[in-house]
């Protein structure tokens, strides 16, 4: 009966936090992103992306250094008291929801996985760049893409590396080598896992400001730059834009009118939107960080006594 009020209570909490903290994402990203158009597409994207993790993340945090080290702690173990009905309740549809989160990575996964092992049928392997392999491929589609979760690969169309010319396909495979930096694909499959209704649109977002991330990473000139323009122009001319498949990053998946705001902002381009050395732009918040990892220490055993009571009250 303990562990199972304990692993009732821990689970009631973690649906509860990661349900407020979701429905607060939904309703400030839009703010978020509005205020961090300022910013480089770079830490927009990464912006975007900590605030598509933090309710899973905080909601993680919280119950396994808080929730379940006071219940362990301070609930007496030869207590009769029973699970109440709402815990378990909570604790079941806590389940479901990380069930329901894992299966859709899975199957996002394997069914990437299929579709990547058709693609590299007949493939022919390149010279590595950055050390990413590159392989050739016979499809015409995808014309350019990244692959992989953990372990990168580009694949590269025969009609692709036929109608651009080397420069042009030197700065595309750049845009895929930074989104193979940025474990791009990897962070599309904890966005699987972590599931909740109406997070698409903020998705989206970020998989914009990501690709916009990418192209300032491949170029370094306005010469670079008309090139990543002019492979856009042409592969989105080699064939029409197709649903990419749910874990790769394609350098054409979005609509026409996303292809041509980037074209266009290429055409634009200047030196300020190149990234630059983020030591600066992160001691403020290690420093945040650090001072509330020390407030936390200083006041652990309160907190625990606090979030037993709270716990107590779920219980009854």
């Amino acid at each position: 009966m303990f562990a199972l009020r304990g692993l009732a209570v821990s689970l009631a909490l973690y649906l509860i936090l990661y349900g407020v903290l979701s429905m607060l994402v939904l309703w400030g990203w839009g703010l978020a992103r509005e205020a961090g158009k300022r910013l480089l597409a770079t830490r927009l994207a990464d912006l975007l992306f900590a605030l598509r993790g933090l309710p899973v993340a905080a909601a993680a945090v919280v119950t396994l250094a808080f929730v379940v080290p006071s219940f362990l702690l301070l609930e007496p173990r030869t207590s009769a008291e029973p699970v109440g009905e709402i815990p378990l309740a909570l604790g079941a549809c806590c389940l479901l929801l990380l069930g329901a989160g894992a299966f859709n990575a899975v199957a996002a996964y394997v069914k990437t996985s299929k579709t990547v092992a058709g693609w590299l049928a007949g493939a022919t392997v390149l010279p590595a760049r950055d050390s990413v392999p590159v392989f050739r491929i016979r499809p015409g589609v995808p014309a350019l893409t990244l692959t992989g979760v953990c372990v990168p690969r580009v694949l590269l169309s025969d009609a692709a590396a036929a109608v651009l010319s080397p420069q042009e396909l030197a700065t595309a495979l750049q845009h895929e080598m930074a989104h193979a930096h940025r474990r791009d694909n990897l962070k599309k499959l904890l966005f699987r896992f972590c599931a909740f209704p109406g997070m698409s649109r903020l998705e989206a977002a970020w998989c914009e400001a990501e690709e916009m991330a990418a192209d300032d990473a491949a170029v370094a000139s306005v010469g670079d730059a008309l090139d990543l323009a002019s492979a856009l122009i042409k592969l989105s001319r080699l064939a029409p834009v197709h649903p990419a498949a749910a874990l790769t990053t394609a350098l054409i998946h979005n609509s026409p009118a996303s292809v041509n705001a980037r074209v266009e902002r290429l055409v634009a381009w200047n030196e300020r939107r190149m990234p630059r050395s983020r030591r600066r732009a992160l001691g403020y918040p290690q420093a945040a960080l650090l001072g509330t990892l020390l407030g936390v220490v200083a006041t652990y055993g309160a907190i625990l006594r606090d979030m037993h009571a709270l716990t107590e009250w779920l219980v009854r």
